[in-house]
């Protein structure tokens, strides 16, 4: 940043409060925003700004995060630039993010309308922030599709009736909800989808022997798609589990 001069300094006392932060900046180079924040630093202030109040501050401190910049002038009575200079006084200020590609708004588009995604996934994918994403989509008049609501008594005997024959996936299809409604619901009546073991192969134990105790358990659970537990009590019957060994003690004759 620009350093302000003695000279510069005498300029901004003398003309600022009459002839206002624009032509202070012509005079010194400095941009206007900067002008702006030394004036108030020196306590001197234009003849024809509006000195902004507690209740303003806390309000900008407040939703400047949240709200564009528009809006949070608007509710204030104030204009655009004098929003972004106090917020740059206060040292929230965020530069003003890229506009939104054609790629983009087409993508928000498909994401926003299927409830298979949240508003922090769609933001994340299109690497948007939150706000930023929500008051797009609802300049581009899109509409959330509806992801709860109450359960009919036809819907419950439905998931009572099934969970033990589907999963939660195909249930969630076949009432068009998701899949997470479904398991919350599920788990809520105390239902329990109980899955089938499935068999080890020779292949399976044969990388277990391998590699127990070597590598990570948790890496073997992964590579075989099997559940910790599962890699545990399997290396039971293998004859290679730890259990019986920590209590032995080895004397040295």
């Amino acid at each position: 940043m620009k350093r302000w001069t003695s000279y510069h300094l005498r300029i901004l006392k003398q003309q600022y409060s009459e002839k206002g932060a624009k032509y202070v900046a012509k005079r010194t180079g400095h941009p206007a925003y900067s002008v702006v924040i030394k004036a108030n630093s020196l306590g001197i202030y234009s003849g024809s700004l509006r000195r902004w109040s507690q209740f303003e501050v806390n309000y900008l401190l407040r939703n400047y995060s949240a709200k564009p910049i528009e809006s949070i002038a608007r509710s204030l009575k104030r204009n655009k630039s004098s929003v972004e200079n106090k917020a740059r006084q206060l040292k929230i200020y965020v530069p003003k993010p890229k506009k939104w590609t054609e790629e983009q708004l087409e993508e928000l588009k498909q994401l926003w309308t299927d409830k298979r995604y949240s508003i922090d996934e769609v933001a994340a994918k299109l690497n948007k922030t939150r706000p930023a994403t929500h008051f797009q989509a609802w300049k581009m008049g899109l509409r959330r599709p509806q992801v709860w609501h109450f359960w009919t008594s036809e819907e419950t005997k439905y998931l009572k009736k099934n969970y033990k024959k589907k999963t939660y996936t195909q249930i969630a299809k076949d009432l068009g909800m998701t899949r997470i409604a479904v398991f919350q619901k599920a788990n809520k009546m105390g239902l329990r989808l109980r899955r089938t073991p499935r068999a080890w192969t020779a292949a399976d134990d044969e990388y277990i022997r391998q590699n127990y105790r070597k590598i990570p358990t948790r890496e073997i659970a992964a590579k075989l798609d099997r559940s910790l537990d599962a890699i545990i009590n399997r290396a039971g019957p293998l004859g290679i589990s730890n259990k019986g060994k920590k209590g032995k003690i080895k004397f040295s004759k």
